[in-house]
């Protein structure tokens, strides 16, 4: 089906549903004055800005309450979204009590990781797309990103920044588009681009890189130390969060000069602190799910506990995809009142995700909508 794009027909389409030259011009704010003040915020509503929900996209009125309570954003789960997904979303986004809207985000990935195949069309794989040219990659990405923006997703979970390593996780399921990490590097940003191109935002993971590490879902996951990922692994992430990638996904990871103690980069605040100045003051971080078993339940803790300790180790974002997020929203609120999570850092989070928010149309002040 890409194949039978054109590029004339490809670039009238881009201007039709997203004006790229808008998207791709507007810097992320320094400040967020054009939308409401964080400082004002109640904790409970600061809370639920801090947290990324997981629904299965079969279950879109879960969806709604979460808009209504003010969530974050939302991830769509599962692999069969309904025919009327488009309206639906209509109906989640309208559920917002505020003009500060969720981001809807899926994994589209390419491959055995794409959630919206059967509402769009199957992608190839990072590793299929590898092979390809950056050109290639960037065409493929903007036509799939402007029916993402039509379905009403306007975040994607990709792409996958990792180095494929044999024998590995992510290698086995062909999710990264190379061992080399400059080819990562150009092909990322391809993707990056691409989407960008068609109103979508982009999310890189997993940060520092899982190429190395076993399935973080089921236990916790080992890679490389960090002087080797200095080298290799880290190169391609900070390639793209220094031309301006806008979020980065943090991995439940332990690595030697990087995580101490068995407490992976996603509760590290010595892992957040290193990657803050790699990122830099204005790109949102976001965790990876806190229900996956690195991060909570091979550690004693809880989904909502984790989630109070990414943020306090220095994430933007908690992902809480257990059926329950609000119960992490709650941990958060009640870990703001007794000052565990200082209030002004969760003020400085939220600054960033409006901003971002704002760029993308999702709150007052952007050029996106």
């Amino acid at each position: 089906m890409l194949a039978a794009v054109s590029s004339v027909l490809l670039a009238a389409a881009i201007t039709a549903l997203a004006d790229p030259a808008a998207i791709s011009a507007v810097a992320v704010p320094s400040s967020v004055s054009a939308v409401a003040d964080p400082s004002h915020w109640g904790s409970r509503r600061l809370a639920a800005q801090l947290t990324v929900s997981c629904v299965d996209a079969a279950d879109l009125g879960t969806a709604r309450r979460h808009a209504r309570a003010g969530i974050g954003g939302i991830t769509l789960l599962g692999d069969r979204p309904p025919a009327d997904l488009r309206d639906q979303l209509i109906g989640v986004r309208r559920a917002a009590e505020t003009p500060v809207l969720p981001f809807i985000a899926s994994d589209e990935e390419g491959g055995t990781v794409q959630r919206l195949r059967r509402a769009i069309y199957q992608l190839p794989s990072a590793r299929t797309m590898g092979t390809w040219s950056p050109a290639r990659v960037r065409r493929t990405a903007a036509a799939y990103a402007l029916r993402m923006r039509r379905l009403g997703v306007r975040m994607d979970l990709a792409p996958v920044v990792d180095l494929a390593v044999p024998g590995h996780y992510i290698d086995s399921l062909g999710r990264s588009f190379g061992a080399d990490p400059a080819l990562v590097a150009r092909q990322a940003r391809a993707w990056r681009l691409g989407m960008q191109d068609g109103g979508v935002v982009t999310v890189l993971k997993h940060w520092p890189g899982h190429g190395r590490a076993r399935n973080s879902h089921t236990g916790p996951a080992r890679t490389a130390p960090l002087t080797r990922l200095e080298t290799s692994d880290l190169v391609p992430f900070g390639r793209e969060l220094s031309a301006g990638a806008p979020v980065v996904m943090v991995g439940h990871l332990l690595s030697r000069g990087l995580t101490r103690g068995g407490v992976p980069t996603s509760l590290s605040p010595r892992a957040m602190t290193y990657l803050r100045r790699s990122a830099g003051p204005q790109t949102v971080i976001l965790t990876d799910s806190l229900s996956m078993a690195a991060a909570s339940s091979s550690l004693g803790i809880t989904p909502a506990r984790a989630a109070v300790r990414s943020l306090r180790a220095g994430a933007d974002w908690a992902m809480a995809c257990d059926a329950r997020p609000l119960r992490a929203v709650a941990a958060i609120r009640r870990a703001l009142a007794d000052g565990t999570l200082p209030r002004a850092q969760a003020e400085d989070s939220v600054r960033r995700i409006l901003a971002l928010k704002a760029r993308w149309g999702l709150a007052p002040g952007g050029d996106g909508t």
